[in-house]
């Protein structure tokens, strides 16, 4: 079987298959992707994208995979077999995968064939309206301190050195690659800023996915004002948000880590995630995982 390798000249090809959203993913610096297309000609027998973590970090690399369809059962160890060899260039020594329980019983089948473990659990991002965050409690209070803005009003250069200070610090939120990521990847008039003492302190930034949801990228704190600063570009965002779009305009929000998930269980106590199939699997020798 023959495998391909996903580029920019190449994605929009398979957009039926992985979505648009995902499509989107393959011009950033540490996603990568592979196809087996059909052996009749048209259409795919399987395909799959990952991203890289700590790619450049002291930290172990580590890959996600962030999409996987198997179409043709056959296909599925040829498809994992090339991953695994791919990642092992890299110096992944580590894999995860988090995909739908909905139409992927296949492809959780032949993960655990391949080594990984799998488990049922609640998918960490929640979909909720517009509307829905204008009517959250804290809206009550709709005052939004000084310090607070949207990126529209700061200089590339102000921005910048906001970025790389919160890289400096290990915080990337969903941004392995945030280094690399131009300012316009955000959506200016509703992505959030603080600033103390002239200085960049937090950021809420959002980018705005080609299916036109909102999708926040990066939620951080960068000082002892954090809590109150980041209520405040909460705010910022909903009110920005209600100037510049519908109240049926649909805002994914990722629940990745404790302060992420505190934040969402405060402020959502109803949402839920999907339910989804989650595991790993340490990467050894590509014929090893099932001993």
């Amino acid at each position: 079987m023959s495998i391909i390798e996903l580029d920019e000249d190449n994605v929009n090809e398979y957009i039926p298959y992985m979505g648009e959203d995902m499509a989107e993913n393959i011009q950033r610096e540490f996603y990568r992707g592979i196809i087996i297309p059909s052996g009749e000609g048209d259409g795919i027998s399987a395909g799959m994208v990952w991203q890289y973590r700590n790619f450049e970090d002291e930290k172990d690399t580590e890959s996600v995979i962030e999409w996987i369809r198997i179409i043709d059962s056959e296909a599925a160890d040829t498809l994992l077999g090339a991953y695994h060899d791919k990642i092992k260039e890299e110096g992944a020594v580590r894999s995860h995968f988090v995909i739908p329980v909905k139409e992927y019983k296949n492809e959780k089948e032949a993960l655990k064939a391949a080594g990984f473990s799998a488990k049922l659990s609640e998918g960490d991002n929640i979909i909720v309206e517009l509307s829905e965050l204008s009517a959250m409690p804290i809206m009550k209070d709709r005052r939004v301190p000084d310090n607070i803005g949207t990126i529209s009003e700061l200089t590339v250069r102000k921005f910048r050195k906001g970025i790389s200070k919160t890289v400096q610090r290990g915080r990337k939120g969903l941004c392995e690659d945030l280094a690399y990521l131009s300012m316009s990847y955000f959506e200016a008039d509703v992505s959030c800023y603080s600033m103390d003492d002239d200085e960049i302190s937090g950021f809420l930034l959002f980018h705005k996915l080609p299916s036109d949801m909102l999708s926040v990228q990066l939620m951080v704190g960068l000082d002892d004002n954090y809590q109150k600063n980041l209520l405040g570009m909460i705010r910022k965002f909903i009110i920005s948000m209600e100037e510049k779009y519908t109240p049926e305009t649909l805002i994914v929000l990722n629940r990745h880590n404790s302060a992420s998930l505190q934040l969402a269980e405060k402020l959502l106590p109803r949402g839920f995630g999907i339910p989804v199939y989650a595991g790993s699997r340490e990467e050894r020798c590509r014929y090893c995982h099932s001993q």
